[in-house]
């Protein structure tokens, strides 16, 4: 029993994802959602008492799910560093282009508590795992002592970003994987060729 309701509430969240990530939490609206679950407003109330805490919930699962796909590929000892770099730009990627940068903006505007939530979920979930990947680098003295990781994660994180607004992928003549694969060595290895012994 509790495992139905449980599947009947993850349901709703990913349809709930797909229209308040897309149209817009403004324009959403409950009837459309129950009608696109095809079950009764009574119901979906049920779930979730009023639209304010369904995209809660939505925002929450949101960022857990990204938290357990970043877990999965940090755990992974086969990973080398360029290449948990990559799977972590990637993944970052595919969560991010769930988002219409118009139903992203909507939120910010319309509903601060939710923007609030993204954000302290964002550095909890996403900026501390990106951190300590780092850190760790560092100790291994894979990433240089001088770097200063905020400023990395910073910088990490927003070409990441970029990468899912449709606009800028078209200016280049890369898929986005490719772009992500030179991200990845450019934050690991810079841009200078080695210098050659003489």
């Amino acid at each position: 029993m509790i495992d139905k309701k449980n599947k009947v509430k993850k349901r709703i969240l990913i349809t709930a994802r797909k229209y308040f990530f897309t149209q817009g939490y403004s324009k959403a609206t409950m009837d459309e959602l129950a009608t696109e679950l095809h079950m009764s407003k009574k119901t979906l109330y049920h779930f979730f008492r009023s639209k304010q805490l369904l995209l809660e919930s939505v925002i929450y699962d949101f960022f857990q799910e990204f938290h357990n796909k970043i877990n999965k590929i940090v755990k992974n000892k086969k990973n080398r560093k360029i290449s948990l770099l990559k799977q972590f730009m990637s993944s970052l990627q595919e969560q991010i282009s769930q988002f219409n940068s118009w139903a992203f903006e909507d939120i910010r505007k319309n509903n601060p508590t939710a923007w609030q939530m993204i954000n302290n979920l964002e550095e909890k979930l996403i900026n501390n795992e990106l951190r300590k990947m780092l850190q760790e680098g560092k100790k291994e003295g894979v990433v240089r002592q001088d770097i200063d990781l905020d400023l990395m994660v910073l910088m990490i994180l927003n070409a990441t970003k970029s990468l899912a607004i449709p606009e800028v992928v078209s200016q280049l003549s890369y898929s986005t994987e490719e772009v992500i694969d030179m991200l990845a060595k450019i934050f690991i290895n810079g841009i200078s060729k080695p210098e050659k012994l003489v």
